[in-house]
């Protein structure tokens, strides 16, 4: 019976849960709202000549350089990560994500990148301080904020 169960839980507890659910599920739904790629987009992006199509994606996410995290047996990607006209992936993304140990924490380094932050006007994020270029000081500024707190 319900009720019992609601009974044994202090409901400061339940509401805590509750509150921690809504912010996950809410940073996923601004996280998916964004552009990704697959493995075998970012070879293109990237232009690797490399046979295995996932190989350069998976070295980038296991060495840290990018974040990547596993959804129904395939890896996605943040798009903004990359520079198609360079054909790499964006230097300041690649030195933030082996800051905030993307390796380790994808959901929440993307999560990071993509939500707006109350340091930038307008809703922007870091991400989108990155596809601009010419921020890299802007966003290890607020990368760095973070981890002071």
């Amino acid at each position: 019976d319900g009720a019992s169960i609601a009974w044994a839980v202090p409901e400061h507890t339940m509401t805590e849960s509750i509150a921690g659910a809504r912010i996950e599920t809410t940073a996923r739904q601004a996280i998916f709202e964004r552009p990704h790629l697959e493995a075998s987009d970012i070879a293109d992006v990237l232009r690797s000549r490399d046979s295995n199509r996932r190989s350069p994606a998976s070295r980038l996410r296991e060495r840290g350089d990018i974040v990547g995290y596993e959804i129904g047996g395939r890896y996605l990607y943040p798009s903004f990560q990359f520079d198609s006209a360079t054909a790499k992936v964006r230097p300041v993304v690649a030195e933030i994500n082996q800051l905030l140990n993307a390796k380790h924490d994808p959901w929440g380094v993307s999560s990071w990148w993509l939500s707006p932050s109350g340091w930038l006007p307008d809703g922007q994020s870091p991400a989108d301080l990155a596809a601009e270029g010419g921020q890299d000081d802007r966003i290890r500024a607020i990368a760095h904020d973070l981890l002071a707190d």
